[in-house]
């Protein structure tokens, strides 16, 4: 009878603790099934989050036309040799400090005092000019204008030669032999950035024979060339163009053209001069479906043409968003800033602000007003800005 009841309670023991061991299993095993929907879902998650550490943010500035003039340097010329350029270009230095690559045209070429400074129309500036385009953060000179060979061959090989002491800048445009790189390319923050620079023309000046290497004439045939090589070399294409009419607000149906056939082989930014006044900015499509961002004309940065409207220039600032793997590129935060060259002090200083900066005590000091009468206020260049260019991008004044 005891044998029966102890035998009994025996199995009543070991059917609760077979109870309890498959209730444990069956907790543990919900909390390892939630902990790996757990992983799963957080696997997914991060899969759908975009990829940003593929992408490279580099920041851009481009200003228009350096034409110096031969009555800049005389004026800005010390006793002792020396010049006061460096102090054209200081206002606006500030706004190269933060950008990736600072853009300059070389309108007129500086080969230096031993061939001879002239002014129009077959300029030549000092050597020290390109001093202080370096001293203002400008590292990517185009070297291409119709005054590029104003000096003729030994101009060219003289002002590419001094630049070589600024490793940082590239220069594109012009070379001084068949053997020197045309297309340029430079690796900013791992990613690669190519350049190219091209003019209409050298003012009925011919190439020497069998030199054609020394200036990039605009062809449009050789452009698709060029432009297929650069956008296999570089993930970012950059072409600064030498076109349009002088002193039109518009561009030209050339320039428009152009424009287009760059968009088309896949230029990502244009930036245009040569008209000395400043020319509305716009967005293109190419064929592939890719954004072009087109500056027609940033006009003149610095010169002394003594009109106001010659006086407004202005400078693009933009920022590229780029995704090598994907080979993405975004072009954002456009802005146009509109600058101003201020003369004063009986023509003994010049500088080029920022509208941003520029002041109606300026204005009424500027000797284009003081001598001439012309409307040189904030105002007048608000104005004449917002009637030239269009809405689409941010203006900054």
């Amino acid at each position: 009878m005891f044998v029966v009841k102890a035998k009994r309670e025996r199995n009543q023991i070991m059917k609760r603790f077979l109870k309890i061991s498959l209730l444990v299993l069956v907790i543990l095993g919900g909390c390892g099934n939630k902990e790996a929907e757990n992983e799963t879902r957080n696997k997914t998650s991060e899969a759908s989050k975009p990829k940003t550490r593929n992408r490279v943010k580099l920041t851009f500035s481009a200003v228009g036309d350096n034409l110096i003039h031969d009555y800049i340097y005389d004026h800005l010329r010390q006793p002792e040799g020396t010049y006061r350029f460096d102090e054209m270009y200081e206002p606006t230095r500030y706004l190269n400090e933060d950008r990736d690559v600072s853009y300059i045209n070389l309108e007129t070429i500086c080969a230096g005092e031993e061939l001879g400074l002239s002014g129009y129309p077959t300029f030549n500036g000092p050597t020290q000019v390109l001093d202080s385009l370096h001293q203002a953060g400008y590292n990517w000179l185009s070297a291409a204008s119709n005054h590029t060979l104003d000096k003729g061959e030994e101009g060219i090989i003289k002002q590419l030669e001094y630049l070589e002491k600024y490793p940082d800048i590239t220069v594109t445009g012009s070379q001084k032999s068949p053997e020197a790189k045309r297309l340029q390319i430079k690796k900013i923050k791992g990613v690669n950035v190519g350049f190219m620079s091209y003019t209409f023309g050298l003012n009925g000046i011919p190439l020497p024979e069998g030199k054609d290497y020394l200036v990039n004439l605009i062809d449009e045939e050789q452009i698709k060339k060029d432009m297929e090589e650069l956008t296999k070399e570089s993930d970012v294409q950059i072409v600064s163009m030498h076109w349009g009419e002088e002193y039109q607000f518009t561009p030209n149906e050339e320039q428009t053209h152009l424009a287009q056939v760059l968009s088309d082989a896949g230029v990502d930014v244009i930036v245009g001069g040569h008209p000395h006044v400043i020319q509305p900015m716009d967005y293109l499509t190419g064929k592939s479906g890719n954004q072009t961002l087109v500056m027609y004309s940033l006009g003149n940065f610095i010169s002394s043409q003594a009109e106001n409207d010659r006086m407004l220039g202005g400078m693009g600032r933009w920022t590229i968003d780029c995704n090598k793997k994907q080979k993405d590129v975004k072009i954002e935060q456009v802005e146009f800033w509109p600058t101003i060259t201020y003369i004063g002090d009986n023509y003994q200083t010049y500088k080029t602000y920022a509208l941003k900066d520029y002041t109606n005590e300026l204005a009424n000091q500027h000797m284009i007003h003081v001598n001439q009468g012309q409307d040189l206020s904030r105002e007048y260049f608000i104005e004449r800005t917002k009637q030239i260019m269009n809405d689409k991008v941010k203006i900054v004044y």
